[in-house]
């Protein structure tokens, strides 16, 4: 995996990052809709990949600013070398990327855009998702790539430091943002979780990538994966924005689990990895 940004992408990424508004990824996605969509198909196709269409508007809907910035996010590094659209930041980096046959766990999967991107790569995906509508979401993202939605394992679940339920707030006008932890408006959903020690204690699983953006949750995550970063060091890519202490409070659950991990912190997230 490169180390280096284009150079024309950092100067675009400065002189873009206090306009960057909702309104900005409207035109963003109108800008990789115009790029992708494909007539014949009815889909939008990001290099190898098929994406959904979110809707039939003329003018693109919340959904789709958030679409837009996870396209740019998730798919642009990691199929074209290309960081202009980035905001919250790649998901490989450095050291921590998925190499083929890993098993990857994909913690709040939402659209299902890295789980279907980890599986392009050759990674056997475990999708955690606890939203019933992003995971029907999810499942038409797979429906249309066929020959990779077989190694994808949907889990209609959350994670957390312990098993159980919790009610997550459901954004309005968008799957993306669903959150058990900030305070924020929206419909509520109650749903399952577990925590990864569980999951892989009772499926005999162990992850070698661990992907989280999880709404603020990603702290109570990694509680629930102590004995996993000790005894299996997974990669490590994680959102670090969503609450005001995240950086300090993750690192701090990171080695505490694991002293071996040497943590990069780059755009909004921690990459991690025991070498």
């Amino acid at each position: 995996m490169k180390n280096k940004v284009p150079l024309s992408d950092r100067i675009h990424y400065r002189l873009t990052i206090k306009d960057r508004t909702e309104n900005y990824y409207r035109l963003q996605y109108e800008h990789l809709f115009a790029r992708h969509f494909d007539r014949k198909a009815g889909c939008l196709k990001v290099g190898p990949l098929n994406l959904p269409l979110l809707s039939r508007e003329s003018y693109p809907t919340r959904e789709e600013a958030y679409y837009a910035m996870e396209i740019g996010d998730i798919l642009y590094p990691g199929l074209f070398d290309s960081y202009k659209y980035v905001d919250e930041g790649a998901y490989e980096w450095g050291d921590v990327e998925i190499q083929k046959g890993d098993v990857v766990f994909d913690c709040g999967a939402n659209l299902g855009l890295f789980s279907l991107y980890a599986a392009y790569r050759g990674a056997l995906v475990y999708a955690f998702e606890p939203v019933a509508a992003a995971r029907e979401a999810l499942r038409e993202t797979l429906s249309l790539n066929p020959s990779l939605a077989e190694q994808v394992h949907v889990v209609p679940m959350g994670l957390s430091d312990t098993p159980g339920d919790a009610e997550f707030t459901v954004l309005d006008g968008t799957l993306v943002g669903s959150s058990m932890v900030l305070q924020q408006e929206g419909r509520h959903e109650r749903a399952k979780l577990t925590t990864i020690d569980v999951f892989c204690e009772e499926s005999g699983i162990t992850p070698d990538f661990i992907k989280a953006d999880i709404e603020g949750a990603e702290r109570l995550m990694l509680k629930g994966a102590q004995k996993t970063l000790s005894a299996a060091a997974p990669k490590l890519a994680l959102c670090t924005y969503h609450l005001p202490d995240d950086k300090k409070v993750m690192r701090g659950l990171i080695l505490q689990a694991n002293p071996e991990y040497r943590i990069t912190e780059k755009w909004k997230k921690f990459y991690g990895c025991v070498l």
